[in-house]
């Protein structure tokens, strides 16, 4: 296929976008934003599939992206729908759009990035772990985001080891050089991701408060929507309402300028896919403090690549906080060697590459059975 014949050939990138997108739509986005895959075969284009509204206009957006699958697909232009599937009510609409591109014979690639999700299926009563089953045994090929999601694949739901690939996520490189922390400014922590429990925010306040903590010299920036003034009141009655700042949701304009003006970045989460803010973070060369949960531990190395902390465990993560702030040595290891990696594995130009090259087997004409793409370090479900 030629670059000029992208604009008859579409690959629809399914998932919800903007702010109820979190980092699943976010990715999107950024491959959406490349127009076409990196050989010019495919035009990439955005197909909503929740609406960022009230959920009881989200029906509406379903039965829209089905009829755009039906008219494209009749007109013999969709290659592929590219599916991309978290937890909860995000099963029962992406299951809706698969048997619809199904029925209207296009190839599906499902796209995992549910951190929840082996909680959330074992939740299910027999007739919701029965549409799991079928969405994934009847998707053309399954992408997860570590070993740990592929083996359960297998393992629950029988699929084919060929016809699933880790690919781990990536992300642009930022436009914005970094900026140097002031003379005399105290250690500019920032958490940068949506405001619920699972994403370790309430430790992180309480960290800060502890007394170990309390005689550091740094300030918390928090970017995030969601319970904005419940983890406010939290930092009120801890007594560390002035060392740390709520900024409400971001853009990814600004959330990225944010992660310039960062010392470090923390997200002591109790469950992750694989986070597009900490390879935007590496990006950027601001070294990173999290939990090793998720595909995190297969691609990242304590104190080398990211500083871990046990999720839940206040007190070590007041002491990660404490020595990293005042290490430069351990600042500019992690620093450098995050960078270093971001280079390696995680630019938005390999995640392109690889991903296009599912689109590309799936569009072939034959039945021919895909391999699976090698295992590699790069990123939900949630930003």
């Amino acid at each position: 296929m030629s670059r000029s014949d992208a604009a008859e050939r579409t690959v629809y990138l399914t998932c919800p976008y903007g702010q109820v997108g979190g980092g699943m739509g976010s990715i999107m986005q950024y491959l959406a934003d490349l127009g076409t895959d990196p050989t010019g075969r495919f035009r990439l284009e955005r197909l909503e599939s929740r609406g960022g509204g009230s959920l009881l206009f989200s029906p509406l957006f379903l039965v829209w992206a089905a009829l755009r699958i039906f008219a494209l697909s009749a007109r013999g232009r969709l290659s592929v729908v590219h599916l991309n599937l978290a937890e909860r009510g995000s099963v029962y609409r992406k299951g809706f759009l698969l048997y619809a591109a199904r029925l209207a014979g296009v190839k599906v690639l499902l796209h995992l990035h549910a951190a929840q999700i082996i909680a959330f299926h074992e939740s299910l009563p027999r007739p919701g772990r029965a549409l799991l089953r079928g969405m994934f045994r009847s998707a053309d090929h399954v992408v997860v985001l570590g070993e740990l999601w592929r083996r359960w694949v297998i393992d629950t739901f029988e699929v084919e080891p060929q016809s699933i690939s880790v690919v781990n996520n990536g992300v642009p490189a930022t436009p914005l050089p970094r900026v140097p922390r002031p003379d005399g400014a105290p250690f500019r922590l920032l958490f940068l991701g949506n405001l619920l429990e699972r994403k370790g925010i309430s430790d992180l306040l309480h960290a800060l408060a502890r007394p170990e903590a309390q005689s550091a010299d740094l300030c918390l920036t928090v970017v995030g929507g969601g319970a904005v003034e419940t983890y406010r009141a939290l930092a009120e009655r801890l007594g560390i309402a002035g060392r740390v700042r709520f900024t409400g949701w971001a853009d990814q304009a600004t959330a990225r300028r944010h992660v310039t003006e960062a010392d470090a970045l923390i997200l002591p989460a109790y469950d992750e896919g694989l986070p597009l803010v900490i390879l935007e973070a590496m990006a950027t060369g601001v070294p990173v403090i999290c939990t090793p949960v998720g595909a995190i531990p297969e691609v990242f190395t304590d104190r080398e690549t990211a500083l871990f902390v046990t999720p839940g465990d206040r007190a070590q993560i007041a002491r990660a906080v404490i020595e990293l702030s005042g290490d430069p040595a351990l600042q500019a290891r992690l620093s450098e060697q995050g960078l270093a990696m971001y280079h390696r594995q995680f630019t938005m130009e390999a995640f392109a590459q690889r991903i296009a090259a599912l689109y590309a087997m799936l569009a072939r004409p034959s039945a021919e059975a895909i391999a699976p793409m090698p295992v590699m370090a790069e990123a939900s479900d949630d930003r």
